[in-house]
């Protein structure tokens, strides 16, 4: 599916999240119909993956939903992650927020891989 900050006019940025065809390759039409919809084409694109810096530190993306905020203000925002527990513990991981959480319940972050 196309991520929900990929449409113009859902945060104030300079630009939303770019869309890809089935094939992957960026479509220049921001306002491309959902692939999730019946007659769309735009999905997510596959190098919003997450990726390592070091061995502390790693970017990524992620579905977000906060209490207390709205959509417009958290899409295509940055936020820091520190593990607190299991093998990543007290390793960071920086995500941009690309699509909403809505399904997931507050204060939630649904990490892409």
């Amino acid at each position: 599916c196309k991520g929900s900050c990929g449409w113009s006019g859902k945060a104030s940025v300079n630009q939303p999240i770019k869309s890809c065809d089935k094939s992957d390759n960026p479509l220049a039409n921001m306002a491309a119909k959902n692939a999730c919809e019946s007659g769309g084409q735009a999905y997510m694109c596959t190098n919003q993956s997450p990726w390592a810096v070091s061995e502390s530190l790693s970017y990524g993306f992620a579905a977000v939903k906060l209490s207390g905020g709205t959509e417009s203000s958290w899409c295509c925002a940055c936020y820091k992650l520190t593990f607190t527990s299991g093998p990543a513990q007290g390793k960071s991981h920086i995500v941009q927020a690309t699509n909403t959480g809505g399904d997931l319940g507050q204060n939630h972050f649904d990490l892409a891989m």
